[in-house]
């Protein structure tokens, strides 16, 4: 998420199991945004970063079946 001309301290987050609620309040600017996640998530594992006005904000989901990797085939001519 962009978020410039703030600094990392004025962020707020807040994690539950479905959704991610991001708050900045600052004399110059107030922003306040709930993200409804796909998928039920750990709280505990949430890391976020702020570089150069964009916040990265990852978690694991809880549960369910982790994925395959799929090959990717040739077309044949």
């Amino acid at each position: 998420m962009e978020l410039p001309g703030v600094t990392r301290e004025d962020i707020n987050l807040n994690m539950t199991e479905g959704e991610l609620e991001i708050g900045v309040e600052t004399e110059r600017r107030k922003y306040h945004k709930r993200v409804k996640l796909p998928a039920k998530v750990d709280p505990k594992t949430t890391k976020a970063t702020y570089t150069n006005g964009i916040l990265d904000v990852t978690v694991a989901k809880v549960g369910g079946d982790s994925g395959m990797k799929i090959p990717v085939e040739a077309e044949s001519l």
